[in-house]
């Protein structure tokens, strides 16, 4: 059969909250596991004063309690079980056990633990539009950030000193913590998870284990990156304190622009002035490509906003293996400037077009393009 929860906290039935959050505080500190190792009594007793806390700080549990006993309380014989929104007050009563705060880490309201990696580093750098393209064998960038300590070799000790065991966790860097049914591992309140502590810092760091220095690193720049594309250097990046791993070196691309070109992904877009006439005649133009000259055949007829398509003539694809596509967009070059012979030329070709063509304009044009005019039907 339970005790009664007043008994257990050795209050009285009129007693006050802060009557009872002593008592607790009291027992709880008397009977902690940490200061009582393998005492399974001495757990019991601080469970027993855990669960008779739980009832009586709280006004509605303690008035079912005392109208109804354990029956009010949930039953007797039925487990008790912590319910974290149930210990508003017990991380006042209990944070120096947990080294302040542990039942936020106990009931996951707090990150647990620590680690001493180094933080990553993002730098920006602008590459041309070509080496976007075809990538680059070797591109360097220099930097700061914090390196291993050259006088103490990341230990953070001076020369010929060396850390000491914390007494607390016994070098593990955590230590168990007990409340209730419940045991888990938190990161020790003392040496903050390192296992040690430095008692004669090094003086070019203070003991830190790093310091702040130039860094210079190379790297490769891979085809087909665009702007926003970011590489990855693992390892390269600050190290941590007291020789932890470093983290890594991002590098964020900034790609010039083209004139020639505008990128989509991976496809590439050109503007190409063609003469006018080429889109009433046909004819063929050469195009320089970024792998070469081209030759486009342009038929009679071809529409003065004409797109035409050059598959795998784009940009590299960095995910997969193939390239993107150039899309030509064809745009009539109409000349501004005439001398009399074009101008008359051109006059003709006019009324060639027109309905009742004259003699004579066949015989220029015949003189300016070359060809024999074509008899209308």
């Amino acid at each position: 059969m339970k005790r009664d929860y007043y008994e257990i906290l050795g209050v009285d039935r009129s007693a006050s909250l802060d009557e009872i959050k002593k008592a607790y505080r009291k027992l709880a500190l008397e009977f902690h596991p940490d200061r009582n190792p393998n005492n399974k009594e001495a757990e019991d007793k601080f469970k027993e004063a855990a669960e008779a806390y739980s009832f009586l700080s709280d006004s509605d549990k303690r008035q079912r309690y005392d109208q109804y006993g354990h029956q009010g309380s949930g039953g007797t014989g039925q487990s008790f079980q912590f319910d974290p929104s149930q210990f508003q007050g017990f991380e006042d009563i209990l944070g120096s056990f947990f080294g302040g705060g542990a039942f936020g880490d106990l009931f996951g309201q707090r990150g647990g633990g620590s680690s001493n990696q180094g933080s990553d580093i993002q730098i920006k750098i602008k590459v041309t539009f070509k080496d976007a393209v075809f990538g680059k064998d070797k591109e360097e960038v220099e930097l700061k950030k914090l390196q291993r300590c050259e006088n103490c070799v990341g230990s953070g000790c001076q020369k010929g000193t060396g850390p000491q065991t914390c007494s607390q966790c016994r070098g593990s860097g955590q230590q168990v913590t007990r409340q209730g049914f419940f045991q888990m591992m938190v990161t020790c309140s003392k040496c903050g998870g390192q296992g040690s502590w430095i008692p004669n810092p090094c003086k070019t760091c203070n003991g830190e284990g790093r310091t702040q220095r130039s860094f210079k690193t190379s790297f490769k720049i891979p085809a087909g990156i665009d702007n926003g594309t970011r590489l990855r250097l693992n390892g390269q990046g600050e190290v941590g304190p007291l020789g932890g791993p470093a983290g890594d070196l991002y590098i964020l691309f900034e790609v010039e622009k083209d004139p020639r070109y505008q990128r989509d992904g991976d496809d590439l877009h050109q503007i190409v002035d063609v003469p006018w006439m080429t889109f009433v005649t046909g004819g063929k133009i050469k195009m320089e490509t970024l792998y070469g000259e081209e030759t486009v055949t342009v038929t009679a007829g071809t529409p003065a906003d004409k797109v035409v398509r050059l598959a795998n003539a784009g940009v590299p694809r960095v995910q997969r293996s193939g390239r993107g596509d150039l899309y030509l967009h064809l745009r009539a070059w109409v000349p501004t400037q005439l001398n009399e012979a074009q101008r008359g030329a051109l006059e003709a070709l006019k009324d060639a077009f027109s309905d009742t063509p004259t003699e004579s304009s066949g015989s220029i044009l015949d003189k300016v393009f070359g060809s024999k005019k074509k008899k209308k039907k």
